[in-house]
């Protein structure tokens, strides 16, 4: 008489363990899907031996531009401190010739 009793007991066991192991399962499904998504150290690309002669003219491109880039306000500098000396230089003279032609032919009321 307790035949169906045990039955029912192991029916009951086994479906424990079934969710116990669909649980654990489930547990690792998860914990590989974290350590997928979360790396264990940065990565960075790797540089092949070439890379290194493109680094270098890299840094030659940055100095000729810097160069060039100081050269041109040089330059800059240059022209405009000619071309105000010129304006200087005409509005100067244009003054001492008004004076001289007010002081040499004064107007006659």
């Amino acid at each position: 008489m307790n035949y169906p009793d045990q039955k029912a007991r192991e029916i009951r066991h086994k479906k424990q363990e079934l969710r116990k192991r669909q649980q654990e399962l489930l547990l690792s499904e998860l914990a590989a899907e974290i350590e997928r998504s979360v790396p264990a150290h940065l990565t960075s690309n790797y540089e092949e031996p070439d890379s290194k002669t493109n680094s270098q003219i890299k840094q030659w491109r940055r100095k000729i531009l810097a160069t060039s880039q100081f050269a041109g306000i040089f330059i800059a500098v240059v022209v405009t401190v000619r071309v105000a000396y010129w304006l200087a230089t005409a509005l100067i003279i244009g003054v001492i010739a008004l004076i001289a032609y007010n002081i040499f032919f004064p107007e006659e009321d």
